[in-house]
C-alpha cells in the first residue's frame, strides 16, 4: 500500500488539520521506498521503538509523541539525530499524531480511556492550547479497573479524563461536579491544588493513559486498510 494512501487516511480518520498543536502532526520522516506492507505503533518515537518497528518488518511506525515539535527540527543531532539515523538506516517512516489522538471521540486516548472505566455520556471538557482534549462521562456504579498496574475504585457518578501529563485539570473538574478525575501524572503544585479543593485524582501514569489511542489506530487500520499493523506498546513499556 502506498505511505501517501495510509497517512492520508490517518490525516481523514484523526481530523489532524482540525488541531492547533505544539506537535508537527502528521508524516514528519518519510521513507525511501514509497510501499508499505506492515505498520508498527508506539506511544514515543524513540531508538527502540524504531528498532522494534524495523525488526517487525514495518515500513512505518504511527506514535502519540513524534520528533518535530514547534517549529520543527532546528538541528539534528543528540537524540533527534539518533532516531533519524536509525530510522533512515532502516527506511523506517514516522508519523506522529499528538492533541488529535488525545481528543478524538472514538480512537483518542480519553475516549478509550473513558471506555475502559465504563463511563458513558460522554461530553468533551478540559481546553489546553484552545483545543478540547478530554471528557467527562457517567459511571453507573461503583467498578474496579486497573491502568497500567494502578489500580483504583470509580465512584458513581460524574467522572473526569484526560490523558498523559493534564494533572492542571483537577480543579476544572471539581467545578464540573466530578467525583474522580483521572490523569496520567500532575505536577507536585497541581496535586496540592487538587487535594485543597477536595478533588479526588488518579494519576495511572503518563505513559499507560496514552497507550490507549495508537491501539485504536491500529485496530481501526487493519479493519479498514487491511494493513497488518504491530503494537509494540507491551514490549516498549
Amino acid at each position: 500500500m502506498k505511505l501517501t494512501r495510509i497517512t492520508e487516511w490517518l490525516d481523514r480518520a484523526l481530523d489532524v488539520p482540525a488541531f492547533d498543536d505544539v506537535s508537527n502532526n502528521g508524516l514528519q520522516l518519510s521513507r525511501e521506498d514509497c510501499e508499505v506492507h506492515r505498520a508498527a505503533i508506539a506511544v514515543d518515537a524513540s531508538v527502540r521503538a524504531v528498532t522494534a518497528a524495523a525488526n517487525a518488518g514495518a515500513g512505518l511506525l504511527i506514535v502519540h509523541h513524534g520528533i518535530s515539535w514547534g517549529g520543527g527540527i532546528r538541528r539534528i543531532d543528540g537524540g533527534v539525530y539518533r532516531v533519524v539515523r536509525a530510522a533512515i538506516a532502516a527506511d523506517v517512516a514516522i508519523y506522529a499524531c499528538h492533541l488529535p489522538l488525545d481528543a478524538h471521540p472514538k480512537l483518542g486516548n480519553n475516549a478509550q480511556l473513558a471506555k475502559a472505566m465504563g463511563l458513558r455520556r460522554l461530553r468533551p471538557a478540559f481546553s489546553y492550547h484552545g483545543n478540547v482534549i478530554g471528557f467527562v462521562g457517567v459511571s453507573a456504579r461503583v467498578k474496579t479497573v486497573e491502568i497500567g498496574g494502578c489500580g483504583f475504585n470509580v465512584p458513581c457518578g460524574l467522572v473526569g479524563v484526560c490523558s498523559g501529563g493534564a494533572g492542571e485539570f483537577a480543579e476544572e473538574a471539581k467545578r464540573l461536579g466530578c467525583g474522580l478525575f483521572v490523569t496520567g501524572e500532575a505536577s507536585w503544585g497541581d496535586v496540592i491544588a487538587a487535594e485543597n479543593c477536595g478533588m479526588r485524582m488518579v494519576c495511572a501514569g503518563h505513559y499507560a493513559t496514552e497507550t490507549f489511542g495508537v491501539r485504536a489506530v491500529a485496530a481501526e487500520m487493519r479493519r479498514s486498510l487491511k494493513l497488518p499493523v504491530d503494537d509494540l506498546t507491551e514490549e516498549l513499556a
